[in-house]
């Protein structure tokens, strides 16, 4: 019997050697353009192509993006690794919609806010990189023993056990998908050596081509994107990312995965580069169903929906709690926005004051609605007035996940709005500060009304309790009430100088708020470039909140001119 193990370790070694060497360069902000093929495995030369080693494939003069504003300051850039729905999205397209990966990887870790941010920040764990190594061996031996899928995935036939020139060719062509980029010779010899000498031990030229595949997919050219900008010339303090980072960059922003063919054709030809190129891209990416997808994502982060799979509120408190409850209120609100920002392409403002919605029998049950359906599929529904639901604000996925375990949060409620919807600052408390008086009697306003007497509790309890006290009217798992503890609840409140009453009075006053649309620009800003906008950035974000604001607040409209966006297509000069 064949020992394969040793061929394993050929190719894992290989990238796992990279993988560190790369972490360790991205961890010591040491990256540039001196980065190149040396890094994919063992020794190598440069790519001949730019600084970058991003190989030689293409045609045509690199192109003239859209000068930056002069008063525009570029952030450094770097090494991004792929988040898991990244990874796991890619893997699919590259091999195939069937292709799918068991391994369990450790969670991305998100950083304000987003896992983009924490992608670009935190270095590969040991554990992260053996759960690579049994992804890539998986995926490669299911994608190659596949006999009816693996013809079309090569691309030609073997002459016998090994074959060259075969083998070279699946390596070019294949590995531009996996790395985003063509590969030189150099890496088309190494990996095609691993699979020859795998394929003679192994007697079988399928088997030995798992462990290149399975390189491929371990090197740290499929795993990072390489965002480190073009090879600088004179004196720029800033420089344009590379046509090949244009795609990698537009594609994992409005697709959520790797780039297509056209996509790298694009780049080949260096039309990335190029602000008429880069506008068609983009619009062909925007007009495809996939970006409504993939801007889930976005949604998730942004507005804590993942936080429902585990919902803190007690069962014993309140009856409603099941373990389909938060999939049924991140279902609803996911649908709910995807509604306004793509299907009806309307003003997104409208997100906290539309009475449309989507909601399955569970939900249904919760809000006092009679079912749209008998099933789990969430359908289209109107809020009665009566509800006083009002958008996301009168969600129960918003109101279930900022309150207690055991009644509601007026505090985490103003907190999340001010915070999340209007990137309005809330200092952390001291450590001096008194609990809340969850034993005094009386209602939630009335207790937290005693609990603001305390100065230290004062000041910021002020900015986030009248915005709060404004759901009221829906308790901690985000049914509808209008008494608390025998008591009628009062709603009343204010937002910045603006007094409202209710939940539809506090909805009103959020869509209408003048930061609303700066702070939705601000954090796709930061979702898109992976990191936290910075003062030397904000014509940038000014020119997002104009493009914005002038086409309706239209949601396309602020991926449109993301796309556009100088932060999106430069960087600062490497250091």
């Amino acid at each position: 019997m064949i020992d394969r193990s040793a061929f394993r370790g050929t190719a894992s070694v290989m990238a796992r050697w990279s993988l560190t060497t790369l972490a360790l360069a991205a961890a010591a902000v040491g990256c540039s353009g001196e980065i190149g093929t040396s890094m994919g495995g063992g020794t190598g030369t440069p790519g001949t192509g730019n600084g970058n080693g991003n190989g030689n494939g293409g045609t045509g003069g690199p192109g003239m993006p859209a000068p930056a504003p002069a008063n525009f300051v570029a952030e450094q850039a770097g090494l991004r690794r792929l988040t898991v729905p990244e990874l796991r999205n890619s893997v699919t397209d590259l091999f195939g919609g069937g292709m799918t990966i068991s391994t369990q990887f450790e969670a991305d870790t998100a950083l304000s806010g987003f896992a983009s941010i924490g992608a670009a920040r935190v270095q590969l764990s040991a554990a992260f990189v053996e759960q690579l190594e049994a992804a890539s061996l998986e995926v490669a031996h299911k994608a190659l023993s596949d006999v009816t899928g693996r013809a079309t995935l090569i691309g030609c036939t073997p002459a016998g056990t090994t074959d060259d020139t075969c083998t070279s060719q699946f390596i070019r062509t294949f590995g531009r998908r996996v790395w985003r980029r063509p590969l030189t010779d150099d890496e088309v010899s190494r990996y095609a050596a691993v699979a020859k000498g795998a394929q003679t031990a192994l007697t079988n030229y399928f088997s030995g081509l798992e462990y290149a595949v399975a390189g491929l997919l371990q090197s740290p050219y499929f795993i990072y994107r390489m965002e480190l900008g073009a090879a600088p010339t004179g004196n720029a303090t800033q420089v344009p990312f590379d046509d090949y980072q244009m795609a990698t960059r537009l594609s994992y922003f409005l697709w959520n995965t790797t780039p297509d063919d056209m996509l790298l054709d694009a780049a080949d030809a260096h039309q990335l580069t190029k602000p008429a190129g880069l506008t068609t891209q983009a619009q062909r990416l925007l007009a495809s169903p996939r970006t409504s997808a993939a801007m889930q994502t976005f949604f998730t982060e942004l507005y804590r929906l993942g936080d429902l799979d585990s919902l803190a509120q007690l069962p014993s408190v309140f009856p409603q709690v099941s373990p389909t409850l938060g999939a049924s209120m991140r279902d609803e609100t996911l649908k709910f926005l995807t509604n306004i920002a793509f299907t009806a392409n309307g003003d997104y403002r409208d997100i906290y004051t539309s009475t449309n919605t989507f909601v399955n029998a569970e939900m249904a049950k919760l809000y006092g609605m009679t079912a749209p359906g008998a099933g789990t599929t969430s359908v289209a529904a109107t809020y009665p007035a009566s509800s006083l639901r009002s958008g996301l604000l009168g969600q129960a996925s918003f109101l279930a996940g900022n309150s207690q375990p055991n009644r509601s949060s007026p505090t985490k409620r103003g907190k999340f709005i001010r915070e999340m919807m209007l990137c309005q600052q809330i200092t952390a408390p001291p450590g001096n500060v008194p609990p809340f008086p969850e034993n005094m009697p009386g209602t939630t306003r009335q207790r937290l009304t005693q609990h603001r007497t305390d100065p230290s509790c004062a000041a910021c309890h002020g900015l986030m309790d009248p915005v709060g006290l404004g759901l009221e009217n829906f308790d901690g798992i985000g049914a509808f009430r209008t008494m608390e503890v025998g008591q009628p609840i009062d709603a009343s409140g204010s937002l910045d100088s603006t007094d409202f009453t209710g939940p539809v009075g506090l909805a009103t006053a959020v869509r209408n708020h003048s930061q609303t649309p700066v702070c939705l620009a601000s954090v796709m800003y930061r979702y898109a470039v992976g990191h936290v906008d910075t003062d030397g950035e904000k014509p940038a974000i000014d020119a997002l909140v104009k493009a914005f604001s002038g086409d309706g607040y239209h949601f396309s409209a602020l991926l449109e001119g993301m796309v556009n966006s100088p932060g999106f297509i430069y960087a600062a000069k490497p250091q």
